[in-house]
């Protein structure tokens, strides 16, 4: 056993450099692996902490339409064991909210007449502001989601816009609500004092819409008491349900994309860790081969001498986790933190939250480089004492190299037409072959990473461009009248629709409606209607910017498009024809296209403002948003700036680009920090990688350096040499990543956010920014060579030639 130790320190102790570049590839794998695990579980964790605290909603039923009595929905609820039920809870609904003057766009508000608390289901965690039982009068509660974005404290002032006039409450609170405060989400409740409510929205136009919430014990039984209930109300429920995986897919997506993208990157770096391991192992077998002949020779086992190279590297595989897991834990918390933002109440910690997870990921690491340790090391037992002392190789290979070069080689090497520099640095990548063909591997792997990289987070800064591709409107601006009183929509399209600018425009509204669930799709999905929100158009949706995948979009009063997660559960396509409730009444409607949408899960679907009004002619008074197109050559902010200063608070007007900010901008905050950690983790890697390949190398070539020396070249051209054929190498693998990184990983996000929507990733091609990504595995790769080179400078040619 002394031996065995003696054999694995000696080791250790005498190739410190190699041994160190080994130690910081495992750690390096450990610390990408840790981090991806990590972000995984520990966001489900950290989301189902806070709604077990919160006692959060698994489903939330909205009753808008008078369908169905809100009363006796509540009560058949309240009557069920095992299940919790929030107050029926009385809203309206604004879409306009201003903070220090400044309007903020895009949002979607449920103004909530405020129960007494506490809930008892989505149970509000306060961050701000003192805890009450209900918000006091001429003040309001609002959600992380409003109030971090916007910069919005306790005390701070803020107004809506009615068609009545202007609200103008003062923030008591800021609250962590749930089930309605996730990232990209545009829809908020803000939460007002009972007399407030009274006096504000009970006098708009219309009728108060109901919410309650539901909370199982079981979530997983919410089928059979669904059967009951239909069975109670006599009829499907045809009202709006928005259940937990709705709920909770906004929190996940961006960091479940992010994990997946790590965890198949970290696995390619462990896989090319482990063939690095097993390079360095066999050279070290025979490099040494005449010394484990003698040892073997003296009576020291084959297994002794495996142990012993097995012994080292798991003992660097130790102390290499170490610092990879702890950067883990800081990593994956700060992309945690960004991600899960809007619940973080400032009293809870997440310290903890990743010691087992990354104890687990250490020793999975160091049991993969045990196992492969042994498995390279195993050619020790191959080793014959005799040939080893005579040859110092096993006889085979001893004749091979008497043999020279092959044939190809000595051609390649004989190419007159090439520098001498060039020449010297293609013998030594030539001469070997594996060590090459890693160089190869290793900068196509990481030249694919950073061009995939910049693709993923290019696009989605740029998401603007293809934003119709992720399911909305591509229209140039969003026109949105908040006081009818003053200013009607034929007044609109009197006065600015007819602006010779203007080239189309189309009217926008939405509806709730309920699909009937096939039998085989209602027992997988345990659900017999499924709920979807519709986008209603009063116009073209060509020509305001709608997309499909499959089909087109409706035009008449008797189509329908879907999303892609509708149709793969209902089974349909192109041509079929769908029934569908909305607003309670049934419509059977021929579907003409199917497309991808990134919001409600691509739950949705599109038809025109006829379908409606079959049922309800009246229905056009409720579509108060506009969306328009100006003519090309038109500046959108000039027009926005004029229509703003002919009728200031009358309507509301927002730029496409300025909409599209607002939702996605906190995606490019959360997804620009691990992808830029992964690029330099690959940069970091190429250069370890190539400096421990082209310091092996060099090392058993020092007599041919010593050679080269005594002719009269100097330490600067042999390097150059040895540092030219290093970049052309690693050129073939940059050539190789560059259709690897834009063709073969882009289908990864394909497969992660096809759930969520989207099966056909929109990624924008910028040719500059990919061109800046190419050179950098090749810089990394010279650099490392030039690094490993350098104990030639510093070394004499006798010395070198004796050597």
């Amino acid at each position: 056993m002394y031996a065995t130790w003696k054999l694995c320190w000696t080791n250790l102790k005498h190739k410190k450099v190699q041994n160190s570049f080994i130690a910081i590839i495992i750690m390096l794998a450990a610390l990408l692996l840790s981090t991806a695990v990590s972000v995984l579980n520990n966001t489900n964790r950290m989301y189902e902490s806070m709604h077990d605290q919160s006692h959060g909603a698994h489903q939330i039923l909205r009753m808008e339409n008078g369908i169905h009595d809100p009363i006796q929905v509540h009560n058949w609820w309240e009557k069920q064991k095992g299940v919790i039920v929030s107050d029926l809870m009385r809203y309206r609904y604004l879409s306009s909210m201003s903070h220090a003057g400044e309007e903020i766009p895009n949002v979607d508000l449920f103004m909530m007449d405020a129960p007494s608390g506490p809930f008892p289901v989505d149970r509000l965690q306060f961050v701000e502001g003192e805890e009450k039982s209900t918000p006091e009068e001429g003040s309001a509660w609002i959600p992380t989601s409003l109030a971090y974005p916007n910069d919005i404290h306790v005390g701070d002032p803020i107004e809506f816009k009615t068609d009545e006039g202007v609200i103008q409450l003062n923030v008591a609170a800021v609250v962590v609500d749930i089930s309605y405060c996730s990232p990209f989400a545009t829809s908020g409740r803000i939460w007002l004092n009972h007399q407030d409510y009274n006096k504000n929205m009970t006098t708009l136009p219309g009728d108060d819409k109901y919410m309650t919430g539901l909370r199982f014990d079981d979530y997983s039984q919410n089928r059979a008491y669904w059967e009951r209930f239909e069975q109670s109300l006599g009829t499907p429920y045809l009202e709006s349900v928005k259940d937990f995986e709705s709920l909770s897919s906004y929190y996940m997506i961006a960091n479940q994309v992010i994990s997946f993208i790590m965890i198949f990157l970290a696995v390619v770096m462990i896989s090319v860790a482990l063939y690095t391991l097993g390079f360095t192992i066999s050279d070290a077998i025979l490099s040494s081969y005449r010394t484990i002949g003698i040892i073997k020779s003296v009576g020291l086992s084959s297994s002794r001498v495996i142990m012993a190279y097995v012994g080292q590297y798991t003992l660097l595989a130790l102390v290499s986790v170490i610092p990879g897991i702890l950067v883990s834990n800081i990593l994956s918390g700060t992309i945690i933190a960004n991600s899960m933002a809007y619940l973080n109440t400032g009293s809870s910690s997440m310290n903890g939250l990743y010691s087992v997870t990354g104890i687990w990921t250490g020793a999975a690491v160091v049991a993969v480089i045990f196992l492969s340790a042994l498995l390279f090391s195993n050619k020790a037992r191959s080793v014959e004492p005799a040939q080893a002392v005579r040859y110092g190789m096993s006889e085979k290979a001893y004749s091979q190299k008497s043999g020279g070069s092959g044939t190809w080689k000595r051609k390649l090497l004989q190419i007159g037409a090439l520098p001498t520099s060039m020449i010297i640095g293609l013998r030594s990548v030539t001469k070997n072959i594996r060590g090459s063909l890693l160089i190869v591997l290793i900068s196509a792997l990481s030249t694919s990473v950073l061009v995939f990289g910049f693709l993923f987070v290019y696009s989605i800064s740029s998401i603007h461009g293809t934003i119709a591709k992720w399911g909305y409107d591509s229209a140039d601006l969003s026109v949105r009248i908040d006081n009818p009183a003053e200013l009607t929509f034929e007044q609109l399209k009197e006065e600015v629709l007819s602006d010779p600018r203007v080239k189309n425009y189309s009217r926008y509204g939405d509806a709730n409606a309920v699909l009937p669930m096939p039998q085989e799709s209602g027992v997988e999905m345990k659900q017999d209607t499924m709920g979807i929100l519709l986008t209603v158009a009063d116009g073209n949706y060509d020509e305001i910017g709608y997309e499909n995948v499959e089909g087109h979009n409706p035009v008449s009063d008797n189509e329908i498009s879907v999303g892609v997660n509708v149709a793969r559960t209902l089974g349909i396509k192109s041509g079929d024809s769908l029934d569908i409730y909305i607003e309670g009444e049934k419509h059977t409607l021929t579907v003409t296209g199917i497309y991808q949408a990134i919001a409600n899960m691509s739950n949705t679907g599109r038809i025109t403002a006829d379908v409606i009004r079959k049922s309800n002619p009246d229905y056009g008074s409720a579509m108060n948003t506009t969306f328009v197109n100006l003519h090309e050559g038109t500046s959108v902010d000039q027009f926005v700036n004029e229509l703003n200063q002919r009728y200031g608070s009358v309507i509301w007007i927002a730029s496409q680009a300025a909409l599209v900010d607002e939702v996605f901008s906190q995606a490019v905050t959360i997804i620009v920090l691990p992808m830029s950690v992964m690029a330099l983790l690959f940069i970091v890697i190429t250069f370890v990688i190539i400096y421990s390949i082209c310091r092996i190398n060099m090392k058993k070539e020092s007599r041919t350096y010593g050679i080269y020396k005594s002719i009269g070249m100097t330490s600067r051209q042999i390097r150059l040499s040895e540092t030219t054929g290093i970049l052309v190498v690693s050129g073939i693998g940059a050539l190789v990543g560059i259709p690897l990184g834009l063709v073969g990983l882009p289908p990864l996000l394909n497969f992660i956010l096809a759930d969520y929507g989207i099966v056909e990733v929109p990624l924008i091609m910028n040719g500059g920014g990919i061109a800046l990504m190419i050179p950098l595995s090749i810089i990394a790769a010279g650099l490392g060579c030039w690094a490993a080179s350098k104990s030639i400078q510093t070394t004499s040619p006798r010395l070198l030639t004796m050597d």
